[in-house]
């Protein structure tokens, strides 16, 4: 009898000890999920080193110097902010502009070799109403002219169609800009620049090989826009206007240089 019962105070012990080993307590819960959430941190840990590593290596490495473009042809390159533009690349700019805008020859621009020896006359281009004196410009001064912001551009190409002699359209009259010095770009603020360029127009007549000399001492304001994307296949005046653009750079105002700073 006393074997029987101490027989079956053991299975109830073992029954009871089996129905708690299938339970997690409270305590047991907590403790594994601080242990999982450990083990994640020190995984997170692990993975930040790795980043900081990868980042410190891409620091020492030197940035590019030189971009491939399409052609095969490379280019050295800066880095520059969105808004910075180097001061060779502002005087370049300011020095192609003008030349383009104010050298009228009378003559088109070669599209090919025999236009290279025998020149287009160019009947310029309107810029109002047609018979009145001074509403044209050369055409290669009006391509150019798309260097300039949008709100000045109207304003100077009527200045310019004032002071361009009508006989340049009939082969009888050549302008020439003569720059005689373009000093460095003096940044006025973020993304603009303040270029001073001494320089005389010399105007050619027929029986005139001396010319007759005026200056043109002028003080140049630029400033960064967004270069556009030239689309592939482009030609003609498209191709012209994105071409004078490509710079990243817009004339926005032109006034006469005061005496004193010549």
């Amino acid at each position: 009898m006393n074997n029987l019962n101490s027989e079956s105070t053991q299975n109830k012990r073992l029954r009871f000890l089996n129905r708690a080993s299938k339970k997690f307590s409270t305590g047991d819960t907590l403790a594994l999920f601080t242990v999982g959430t450990f083990g994640l941190h020190l995984i997170t840990f692990f993975f930040l080193i790795l980043i900081y590593g990868s980042y410190s290596q891409l620091n020492k490495k030197p940035p590019p110097s030189l971009v491939q473009l399409e052609t095969g042809k490379s280019v050295k390159v800066a880095p520059l902010g969105n808004s910075d533009r180097t001061p060779q690349v502002v005087s370049r700019f300011v020095s192609d502009t003008m030349t383009l805008m104010m050298n009228w020859s009378g003559n088109l621009a070669p599209t090919n070799v025999e236009e290279s020896t025998k020149p287009k006359a160019d009947t310029g281009i309107n810029i109002g109403e047609r018979g009145l004196r001074g509403n044209k410009v050369t055409s290669v001064a009006w391509q150019a002219s798309y260097a300039l912001s949008e709100d000045f551009r109207k304003e100077f190409l009527k200045m310019l169609a004032d002071m361009t002699p009508p006989g340049v359209f009939k082969g009888k009259t050549q302008v020439v800009l003569v720059p005689l010095s373009i000093q460095p770009p003096i940044k006025i603020e973020e993304g603009k620049w303040k270029v001073k360029m001494i320089a005389n127009l010399t105007i050619f007549d027929q029986g005139n090989n001396l010319g007759e000399v005026i200056p043109f001492n002028k003080e140049i304001f630029v400033r960064a826009v967004e270069a556009p994307e030239s689309p592939a296949n482009i030609s003609g005046l498209v191709a012209v206007i994105y071409q004078v653009r490509a710079s990243g750079l817009e004339i926005y105002a032109i006034r006469d240089l005061p005496q004193e700073n010549l």
